[in-house]
């Protein structure tokens, strides 16, 4: 885990103060090691987190001949059988699976090398003969990588305030933060900074001399077409769990790799309980687990009870954190600072205090279980997308009882009140997916908070419609089953701009912890995407039972029974002591905030005033509508000139 950054000037050498000033405000990304290089009209530089090679990896790395340069940000695994069958034709001059990307680019090319990379990463490349910068990121974006290109400078970072250090001026992007007031997530090829755009999972992005620039897509998700499904029996059903079980023990065993104890995130969900008890069986050592707990808040958030349980069963250590609102809320400036993005629950305060933790105790490497609900349908709003199959009295039924039992996300995953319109979506998908409506209806409260010029601007675009053009899905997502379809762009918005981008990479690497995630395995993700939909919810109500079976002989009895809980931090809407109710307001009817033109301030006022006599039903569906306004609040103060 690294921090990354690529100068390439057309018209003079790039400033070397410049390439430093930027690697300056990576450090955090990268406290081990600083280096760069300069050739010509291009840079590159580098802040190391040393994992794998630790006492020989510097980078840049260069080929032998000094024709081709490079910096990387993560992990290539398998590095040890490639760079077997890749030394009789290079020799490997560093310990580092770094470098395993110079000879896969001179052996099969761009597109060629990408096929033969597994692991999560960011990276640029210079050749220096075909004077060809490239930029390529991972499948899923688990690692952050951003440009900026005004005609003359091309800067190239993991973080958009590196590139902030070059000059650039920090300025909001209007159209993803009214995109972020409409449906939460910004769009997945720009960022929340005027002209800082993000390269969007999958993709490399080259620019060549005399050539322009070029956006190659070189990896998406595909799902099966048509809804029809293959009869299971009960050999077949063992099948698929057995191969599921391999694909995941290869992948944690793959994440292993590298010189440094490897630890573990865990809360008391299947997914993380799965991937702890999988490791604790792999090796001889007990494995350290870190969970947050809320002691304040009892059983609704409070998972203590099942990590401990889980910690017991596998014989694991457990590290608890215990966060308090008051934690919540002080914490998560520093949280939004080191993120870059916005928030709609405490949950970005909670996992910059579990990194900060992890660090503290001394790792750097960390396990978690993200992406298991992408791999495998495992959310509620995925289930209430499976009930629109159903006849209308089954259909209200689950869909009543799937509300009843999950508080904890409503109005964040699944709608509450009225909604934005979603009728562009309706017409283009054939329906409107469970968290997209719920994300209308938080930009539905949203809008009756903004100023009149702003709400005005946001009228004059159709985000879901532009959502759907952007993605192509009329073709990508033809014939594909309902659930893989909200799947599809589940991962493309909430997955890899929130859930790894601003939850996952950006708190990790405000304490310089590695996160390296099992179920984003492309091979495991490929397996699963073929999967019959009976094997990820069976019988409408089960939901990741692959994954259930697969892992039973890891975890105790009460997890495996254990409905789907995400990871919710108690809503500050909720539980809030006087103190901390009049921070809140007052940050929220500042001048600071006022004078950014986003805000009616007598409707913040309005709704401010009448929060503490909300039922708990309407507080916590307006918990994310004040967690926006307060992260745009602290990104407005930390990272904006």
């Amino acid at each position: 885990m690294c921090g990354i950054v690529g100068i390439l000037d057309r018209e003079a050498m790039p400033d070397a103060g410049c390439l430093s000033a930027a690697l300056d405000t990576l450090k955090l990304r990268g406290p081990d090691d600083c280096g760069m290089w300069q050739y010509q009209n291009v840079a590159l530089g580098h802040r190391r987190l040393s994992i794998v090679g630790v006492r020989h990896g510097h980078q840049p790395i260069s080929s032998l001949d000094g024709r081709v340069i490079i910096v990387v940000n993560g992990e290539f695994y398998d590095y040890k059988r490639l760079r077997q069958t890749l030394s009789s034709d290079y020799a490997f001059q560093t310990d580092s699976d770094s470098e395993l990307l110079i000879p896969l680019y001179l052996k099969y090319g761009l597109e060629g090398m990408m096929e033969h990379l597994r692991g999560e990463f960011a990276f640029i490349l210079y050749d220096k003969r075909e004077r060809l910068l490239v930029a390529g990121r991972d499948r899923f974006g688990i690692k952050p990588l951003c440009w900026w290109d005004d005609g003359r400078r091309v800067i190239i970072a993991s973080k958009a305030k590196a590139i902030h250090a070059c000059g650039v001026k920090s300025e909001w992007d209007e159209y993803s933060l009214m995109q972020a007031l409409s449906i939460q997530y910004q769009p997945t090829d720009r960022t929340f900074f005027k002209g800082v755009r993000q390269l969007e999972p999958g993709h490399l992005l080259v620019w060549q001399a005399g050539c322009g620039r070029k956006d190659i897509t070189y990896w998406d998700i595909n799902y099966p077409s048509g809804c029809d499904e293959e009869q299971l029996t009960p050999r077949r059903e063992q099948q698929y769990v057995e191969e599921f079980r391999a694909c995941l023990q290869q992948a944690i065993q793959l994440r292993l790799q590298g010189d440094v104890p490897v630890c573990c995130h865990l809360s008391g969900g299947l997914d993380s309980s799965s991937v702890a008890g999988i490791l604790s069986a792999m090796t001889s050592e007990p494995v350290h687990c870190f969970s947050i707990v809320f002691p304040q808040t009892g059983d609704e958030y409070d998972e203590n009870l099942f990590a401990t349980e889980t910690t017991s069963h596998c014989g694991a250590v457990l590290h608890r954190i215990e966060v308090s609102q008051h934690d919540i809320l002080h914490y998560l400036p520093e949280a939004v600072f080191h993120s870059e993005g916005l928030a709609v629950n405490g949950h970005l305060s909670c996992k910059y205090l579990l990194n900060k933790a992890i660090h503290e105790a001394g790792f750097k490497v960390a396990l978690t279980g993200e992406g298991a609900d992408e791999c495998l349908a495992g959310y509620p709003h995925l289930r209430k997308d499976l009930f629109s199959m159903l006849p209308a009295e089954e259909k209200e039924a689950l869909t009543s009882q799937l509300y009843q039992t999950n508080l904890a996300i409503t109005g964040t995953e699944i709608a509450v009140g009225d909604t934005l319109s979603c009728d562009k979506m309706a017409e283009r998908l054939g329906f409107v997916p469970s968290f997209l409506a719920a994300k209308a209806s938080i930009g539905h409260k949203m809008y009756r908070l903004l100023h009149p010029d702003m709400l005005r601007s946001c009228d004059n675009y159709d985000f879901m419609d532009e959502m759907a053009t952007h993605h192509r899905i009329e073709t990508k997502l033809r014939n594909v089953h309902p659930v893989n379809k909200s799947l599809y762009l589940w991962n493309k918005h909430a997955l890899s701009n929130y859930i790894l981008g601003t939850l996952g990479d950006g708190c990790e690497m405000s304490a310089s912890v590695e996160g390296r995630l099992p179920f984003l395995d492309h091979k495991l993700f490929e397996y699963a995407a073929q999967l019959p939909m009976q094997m990820k919810i069976k019988n409408y109500i089960n939901e990741k039972y692959v994954l259930k079976e697969a892992a039973r002989p890891y975890i105790t009895d009460r997890i495996y029974r254990r409905q789907k809980h995400p990871f919710q931090a108690p809503p500050l809407t909720r539980y809030f002591s006087k103190s901390e109710y009049e921070r809140i307001y007052d940050e929220l009817t500042s001048d600071s905030l006022m004078g950014t033109g986003i805000y009616n301030r007598t409707a913040v006022t309005n709704l401010l005033v009448s929060l503490p006599s909300m039922s708990v039903l309407e507080q916590t569906a307006y918990e994310p509508v004040l967690m926006l306004m307060l992260t745009i609040y602290y990104m407005n103060q930390k990272l904006m000139n």
